[in-house]
């Protein structure tokens, strides 16, 4: 007994030292010279589209790290200039609120602020935006410090659940028009979107047509399709979240029966789940979709998707998607002249090849199921290449279709070297070199193997994708390389 009393005496002595030392009162600065420090000193939002509802939409979040450079502990009380009214919303270390009294940050340690905004209607018929301002006041030790919060609020042009079933033209370019849940264009009906016009869309809404669409953007004015939440274009610095760049913020553009002969020019689409997803083929034998001089990119699956569908694309770039950036689903009739087809992804996509030309249709096995006669193909002066050794993937029954693929003056990467034969004028697994692909650069950088490998088409395509000319031997891809 006497030596297990021997053997507890220093656990003892243990435990009370503990509980003496923590049970010390801790000691808080009150030295007006102890100041808080901040990661930022202003927290800048770009452009918000004026709410539908209150808090809807509102921007993307913020954040920054308050911290206690000192040896002490500090307390702080910090609140909302603004407080009820502010058009800002902040939540400190989890709590929501407008007003945090007495906020203990322990020595060399920090507390993070999350900040978002939302923008009143301005109803300025300009369209001009409004600066929206306000602060963080931090008081501690008797001195007060602030966060300065600046954002621009614009108003925008609404649908929700909407449709038409006759002829619209949106022409405003100085107001977005924002879509939430769909906007239908009825059979009979044509909608005209005008050059400079921006369409933004709420998550998951989609402008679906089975009518006509006609987007008449221009080189110097295009159309721009892509999420509402714009708030970080020119500050992503603040934002957990990069949303200018982070795919599936929205569905995309959706065409469906009897939907033929709609066109998109000079349009740029980005951050949706697919950029064009046709669910039909042709009503009348013309193509369902004609693509020029657009860039559709940053799709959580596919740029481009046809279900047995008729498309011309032209002088147009595919790139950043998390499946294969063209899609023949179940066939089609599918004709691409000088376009970029990018298979890099920054987001951690799938293993899908970027280009999946196919008539056929496969379990989860790989077992073919379904196989469809109607597939016409053609790829000339276009560019495919990616990370995978084949970016190009044919999964195609011959003996069942009219004419075989047409793939001439391009530059592919794959292990198919049949498409590299003599009379084809492609070139094989040779980087096309694009000025940078970590920038969305797909341009074509000094002494491109892709420069004058293109044949001559009828009729030519005489400007690429930035309106520069084409010389008499074309570059393959969407760009012509001018030096």
């Amino acid at each position: 007994m006497y030596s297990h009393l021997n053997v507890l005496k220093p656990i003892y002595g243990l435990l009370i030292m503990a509980c003496i030392f923590g049970c010390k009162p801790e000691k808080f600065t009150s030295d007006s010279a102890d100041k808080l420090s901040f990661t930022y000193d202003t927290i800048v939002f770009d452009t918000i589209v004026a709410q539908l509802y209150i808090g809807t939409p509102k921007s993307v979040n913020r954040q920054f790290v308050v911290r206690n450079t000192h040896d002490k502990s500090i307390k702080t009380t910090l609140f909302l200039a603004g407080g009820t009214k502010s058009q800002f919303r902040i939540n400190v270390d989890g709590d929501p609120g407008t007003y945090f009294s007495d906020i203990e940050i322990r020595p060399h340690d920090s507390i993070f602020v999350f900040v978002e905004a939302y923008a009143n209607p301005n109803l300025d018929p300009l369209g001009n935006a409004l600066i929206i301002r306000d602060s963080i006041v931090f008081s501690t030790n008797g001195n007060f410090q602030n966060v300065q919060l600046v954002a621009w609020g614009q108003d925008a042009v609404y649908y929700m659940k909407d449709s038409i079933s006759t002829d619209m033209v949106w022409a405003n370019k100085l107001k977005p028009y924002v879509i939430y849940d769909y906007f239908y264009v009825k059979p009979g009906a044509t909608l005209t979107i005008k050059e400079g016009v921006k369409v933004y869309f709420a998550p998951y809404s989609t402008l679906y047509t089975e009518g006509t669409l006609n987007v008449l953007g221009t080189a110097n004015e295009p159309v721009i399709f892509e999420g509402d939440r714009t708030s970080d274009k020119y500050s992503d610095k603040f934002s957990i979240y990069k949303y200018f760049n982070v795919p599936g913020q929205w569905f995309g553009l959706r065409f469906g029966w009897p939907s033929t002969s709609n066109t998109l020019n000079h349009a740029r689409i980005k951050n949706a789940t697919y950029g064009i997803f046709i669910d039909s083929s042709s009503s009348n034998g013309q193509p369902n979709v004609m693509v020029n001089n657009t860039s559709i990119q940053n799709m959580a699956a596919h740029a481009v998707k046809g279900n047995r569908s008729k498309v011309i694309i032209e002088n147009s770039l595919l790139a950043n998607c998390g499946s294969a950036c063209l899609y023949t689903y179940k066939g089609g009739d599918y004709e691409l002249r000088h376009v970029t087809v990018s298979g890099y992804c920054d987001f951690g996509g799938s293993n899908d090849p970027a280009l999946a030309v196919t008539n056929r249709l496969r379990n989860g096995f790989g077992q073919i199921v379904e196989t469809y006669p109607g597939l016409k193909f053609k790829f000339l002066n276009s560019i495919v290449y990616g990370d995978l050794a084949d970016e190009v993937a044919l999964d195609i029954d011959v003996n069942i279709i009219t004419e075989l693929p047409s793939i001439f003056g391009s530059l592919l990467r794959t292990s198919n070297t049949s498409l590299g034969q003599a009379g084809t004028q492609n070139k094989i697994n040779i980087d096309p070199k694009f000025k940078s692909i970590v920038k969305y650069r797909f341009d074509l950088d000094t002494l491109s193997p892709a420069q004058n490998c293109g044949i001559a088409l009828s009729p030519p395509l005489n400007f690429d994708y930035s309106g520069k000319p084409r010389d008499s031997k074309p570059d393959a891809g969407a760009f012509e390389r001018i030096d």
